[in-house]
């Protein structure tokens, strides 16, 4: 998963001061590199079959997909879902962001993502910002499902 960006900027932008013209194009281009690189890393984990042929056919739709707000929602979206499934994806972003790998995966994406999933994934944009404020501004709270709080009563 090549970019220069780190997790956090592909998953909630960059400082608004620091932004510029052709950044959101940029961070199209470095979303779909982490999207195709998420494809390798499944063709290792299962093999060629038929469900990797369905999953590649459905992600290089999102990869394809325009940019913009929606388009930018999309990738982050599922960036996320790999996250939250794939101990790989997991493992190669925790080698520069322990401490933000560690939360999203203890903490944040086990109570996100399912309410995601329940609403058949039909709300990109709700689970980006949903996670973006579970990790900026509710940092270390507690939520309940996912544990690994501080002061959290399950763990």
């Amino acid at each position: 998963m090549q970019g220069q960006s780190s997790l956090r900027t592909l998953l909630f932008g960059a400082p608004l001061h620091g932004r510029g013209p052709g950044d959101v194009d940029a961070l199209v281009a470095e979303l779909n590199a982490c999207l195709r690189d998420v494809l390798d890393l499944l063709a290792v984990e299962i093999g060629p079959c038929p469900s990797l042929d369905q999953a590649t056919l459905e992600w290089q739709r999102l990869i394809d997909a325009p940019g913009g707000f929606e388009g930018v929602a999309v990738r982050r979206a599922a960036l996320l879902f790999a996250l939250h499934l794939m101990e790989a994806v997991r493992a190669h972003f925790a080698a520069d962001e322990p401490e933000l790998v560690a939360d999203l995966e203890a903490r944040v994406l086990p109570v996100v993502v399912p309410g995601f999933l329940a609403g058949m994934a039909q709300k990109p944009e709700a689970l980006v910002i949903l996670t973006s404020t579970m990790c900026e501004m509710w940092q270390g709270v507690p939520l309940g499902g996912g544990g690994g709080g501080e002061g959290d009563a399950h763990g």
